[in-house]
């Protein structure tokens, strides 16, 4: 009669590893302790790069094998879950450096917003469940892969038909985009580029789905949802580029916003401020005081701030022109 082999516990080590792996480029988070603006300039940047992946993958590696002595995970495993990481931000508004040290253009796939939690489930929820249905974990897994793949394939098809109707409306425009919105991924911001100002709107592409905003405060959700409306009956406004402003020189801060906004908007102006926002994060809605707003004080010394939310706000006086890698 055979044996039964003794049962041998699983060895977890490994993928705690992988998880910890998977945030690992997000340890730019320490240029915070240099300044606000310095980890704004370089976040997502060397970190997030395609192109400087093996190294990092190779250094991770090299370390975890000083470290532990025996490695288990191979540089490819090791490059894979940077990878991840990396995929996983490209597909938001944000941008991310993938050409870096080379260039500082930031990719953006404009197909999930930046905290999305119907995206994080088809992610977290069949591994939780894997945490106790042990004998499925494999099948989990699986499934949660193709959870993710069928979701992005859902927002890509939301986000070309948010990009039609954006070249219908506004046929001879020099650009359109579309970007995610909270709580739905039928939710998009339509924006037509045009010399000198922006036509924007909110666009709802199946209104009776509610998406994520019963999880939140009703204020809340009616702050991001204003004016929000199905693809009949859309309300556009028309917005001045940061382009038109018509001043005598170059003023502090103005640079470096060309360089980290991707869609800037004057806000306010008049003889004593100016004050500029970006369209992807809410700039020109009703009732919406935005993120990452440019705000210059003039005067015979002008002084430039960016806000980054509220009351929070770095100086960018001294930074008279963006980054440049090399």
């Amino acid at each position: 009669m055979a044996r039964a082999l003794p049962h041998r516990p699983l060895n977890r080590g490994p993928f705690i590893l992988l998880v910890l792996l998977t945030m690992a480029p997000d340890a730019d988070f320490l240029l915070k302790f240099i300044s606000d603006t310095t980890y704004l300039e370089h976040h997502r940047g060397l970190t997030h790069s395609l192109l400087m992946l093996p190294l990092w993958s190779w250094l991770a590696w090299a370390g975890l094998r000083r470290w532990q002595g025996e490695q288990t995970l191979s540089p490819l495993l090791i490059g894979a879950a940077l990878l991840m990481h990396i995929m996983l931000d490209l597909i938001t508004s944000f941008g991310t450096m993938i050409l870096a040290p080379l260039s500082d253009w930031r990719a953006a796939l404009d197909l999930v917003y930046i905290v999305d939690p119907l995206f994080s489930a088809c992610l977290l929820l069949p591994l939780l469940i894997g945490l106790f249905w042990k004998r499925r974990r494999r099948a989990l897994a699986v499934s949660a892969l193709v959870l993710m793949c069928a979701y992005l394939i859902m927002a890509t098809l939301a986000h070309r038909q948010a990009l039609a109707i954006t070249r219908s409306a506004w046929p001879e425009a020099d650009s359109v985009a579309a970007l995610p919105m909270p709580f739905s991924p039928f939710h998009w911001q339509l924006i037509a580029s045009y010399p000198g100002h922006y036509q924007r709107c909110s666009l709802n592409l199946w209104p009776h789905f509610s998406g994520t905003s019963r999880l939140f405060p009703t204020a809340f959700v009616q702050r991001y949802n204003a004016n929000i409306h199905s693809a009949e009956h859309l309300q556009w406004q028309d917005l001045p580029a940061m382009s038109s402003l018509k001043v005598q020189r170059e003023l502090p801060g103005m640079a470096f916003y060309r360089w980290f906004a991707r869609f800037p908007v004057i806000l306010e102006q008049d003889d004593r401020h100016i004050e500029c926002g970006d369209l992807r994060f809410g700039a020109g809605v009703a009732g919406q005081r935005s993120a990452f707003r440019l705000r210059i004080d003039l005067g015979s010394n002008p002084k430039a701030w960016l806000i980054w939310r509220g009351e929070s706000k770095s100086e960018l006086t001294q930074r008279t022109a963006p980054f440049q890698w090399l």
